[in-house]
């Protein structure tokens, strides 16, 4: 058995840490033969320290499915990557303002082509630190694009997306958060890649998640579960509901597993 969660809002709490409650449960999870991996939209230096944590030992799925990154090797498995042309970039730009953020995602690093508040929470909140943007290499094949703004101002740059023709996915990771990913970039077939990898046969998964992005990993998933503070859509995508993030959700993922497991 496999269990795959998003980390925002299903497995983190609200100051970004894993409850000593999930993590004890993760780690019998482990002990009794399962197995335990993460799927986010973060980069490897922003997951590492949970990996650590966590003692994962399973190639995690990130940039919400464009990378499948191995902690034990320290090499990418799996990557889908895009081009942006320089007039679509220099719109990009051009709309930004003070209550919006654009991070460019690239070779396992990310920067920025301004420096405001709305960049500086997210740093704090990911544990990360953008380097500036350099326009030499804006040609350059990316992993991803995170635009960060009030709704309305991410459903500007959804449009100008959808009008450019660029060929790529789109996806609400959070309220406030847009992600233009690589064409085919998806949790979902990040997850198929992910059990193909591993030619386990038998091997059943669970997907726990909370937001639009995680959507196509439950579909994927043999069973898919959203989490109690979930958005409506992944509620409707779901299987079955758990707790909400905030009361150990993956604890109690697990808690009902095992419970099952007596039973039969």
């Amino acid at each position: 058995m496999l269990i795959v969660t998003d980390m925002d809002g299903t497995l983190l709490d609200r100051s970004q840490n894993v409850s000593e409650e999930n993590a004890r449960a993760i780690k019998e999870f482990k002990a009794r033969g399962g197995l335990f991996t993460l799927a986010t939209g973060r980069m490897e230096s922003a997951v590492l320290p949970y990996i650590r944590r966590l003692e994962i030992d399973l190639p995690v799925i990130l940039y919400n499915g464009a990378k499948i990154y191995s902690p034990v090797t320290g090499k990418v498995l799996y990557e889908k990557r895009l081009v942006i042309p320089k007039e679509i970039w220099k719109r990009f730009i051009s709309s930004l303002c003070d209550e919006s953020a654009i991070l460019v995602y690239r070779e396992s690093d990310v920067f920025a082509p301004v420096r405001n508040e709305v960049l500086e929470m997210h740093e704090r909140k990911d544990g990360v630190r953008c380097k500036d943007m350099r326009e030499d290499w804006i040609d350059d094949p990316i992993t991803k694009i995170l635009f960060i703004a009030p709704r309305d101002k991410l459903e500007q740059f959804e449009s100008l997306i959808t009008t450019s023709g660029i060929r790529c996915e789109m996806v609400y990771s959070e309220a406030n958060y847009l992600e233009l990913l690589p064409e085919g970039a998806t949790k979902g077939a990040a997850l198929r890649e992910l059990v193909h990898m591993l030619r386990i046969e038998g091997l059943h998964t669970i997907a726990v998640g909370d937001n639009g992005n995680d959507i196509t990993m439950l579909q994927q998933a043999d069973r898919g579960i959203a989490v109690e503070n979930a958005s409506q859509p992944l509620k409707e995508a779901a299987d079955e509901l758990t707790v909400h993030h905030e009361n150990h959700a993956i604890h109690a993922v697990i808690h009902k597993l095992m419970l099952m497991e007596k039973e039969a």
